[in-house]
């Protein structure tokens, strides 16, 4: 891992902002003037490729999947990808293990990912907030389709807030296209048996290999919004199994039984959004986020507790 200060790329890494199996992410500066010090421009997130993770080919696939699609992407709340290249390989280093690395910048969001906005134990959801975002997202989300592109993967940790929650304007940002795909794409959508994408907001076509549409990032928009709303994914089950056929088989949440203060409509609203046929659910993300922000324009909402579980999980 790359240390604070150090040069990656003509860039300078400020910040190591988070990492997984496959890379690590860093708020950095383009490095700039005539002695190649200081800083130049705004700030961005440059993520890194680990250079020997075992399924190397595989995560490049992905990083430049990402690139490519995420870069036709015009739009407000969407990520802005900005560049991409590849990091040579040190001269002491370079042999058959060591492989280079490659590196995309893309525009720097300040605030946690939305998982921030998750209600814990004794809190109530910032609702205004969580509308406020979901309408954007929706956007971004329709906005992807239009240009016949699925995002595959929609979830809160996929969306980034541009401040903590409780500050005076909180905007969402959707990103992560890795494993996002077009329409027309007829590459498997397993590898190795296993679905690519995230289980608990994964729709019941893609849990069966069927064909995708919008409907499927629909649905899996609406498992997000519950989990914002209640505090929990629509099926909170313990075992990956256990959550794909509840997905598949299971009627969907009565929301009104986490969160006893919602109005009775919105458990007719997510059965829709969440129908195990894609033709029964809403025609666009937009008109899911329409609908509830008319239907909780004169609900009275509790005060969302600011208790220190929601600074942990932002973090």
């Amino acid at each position: 891992m790359f240390e604070v200060g150090e040069g990656v790329a003509g860039f300078t890494i400020d910040e190591f902002l988070g990492g997984g199996a496959s890379a690590d992410v860093f708020r950095a500066h383009r490095t700039g003037g005539p002695d190649g010090r200081g800083s130049c421009g705004e700030p961005v997130a440059l993520k890194v490729l680990h250079p020997n993770a075992s399924d190397h080919a595989r995560v490049r696939e992905r990083f430049e999947r990402e690139f490519d699609i995420a870069s036709v992407l015009d739009h407000p709340h969407i990520v802005r990808m900005l560049s991409h290249g590849e990091i040579p390989v040190p001269r002491h280093s370079r042999g058959p293990r060591h492989l280079p690395s490659m590196y995309l910048t893309m525009q720097y969001v300040a605030g946690p990912a939305a998982t921030a906005l998750i209600p814990g134990d004794g809190d109530e959801p910032d609702v205004g907030t969580i509308l406020r975002v979901a309408a954007q997202i929706a956007d971004a989300l329709d906005f992807a389709h239009g240009q016949e592109i699925l995002h595959r993967d929609v979830k809160p940790a996929n969306i980034l807030l541009s401040d903590t929650p409780g500050g005076a304007r909180v905007d969402g940002y959707l990103t992560d296209f890795g494993i996002a795909q077009f329409l027309d794409d007829t590459r498997p959508l397993a590898r190795n048996g296993r679905v690519q994408g995230s289980i608990g907001y994964a729709s019941p076509e893609l849990l069966q290999a069927q064909r995708l549409s919008p409907a499927t990032d629909f649905y899996a928009f609406a498992c997000t919004l519950v989990e914002l709303l209640t505090g929990a994914p629509p099926y909170p089950r313990t075992t990956a199994f256990a959550i794909t056929q509840a997905h598949i088989n299971d009627d969907p949440p009565r929301l009104t039984r986490r969160r006893p203060w919602l109005p009775s409509a919105v458990n007719s609203i997510f059965a829709k959004a969440l129908a195990k046929s894609p033709e029964d659910r809403y025609p666009s993300c937009t008109a899911l986020v329409d609908i509830l922000v008319r239907l909780m324009r004169d609900v009275p909402v509790p005060e969302p507790a600011r208790s220190s579980s929601w600074w942990k999980r932002s973090r």
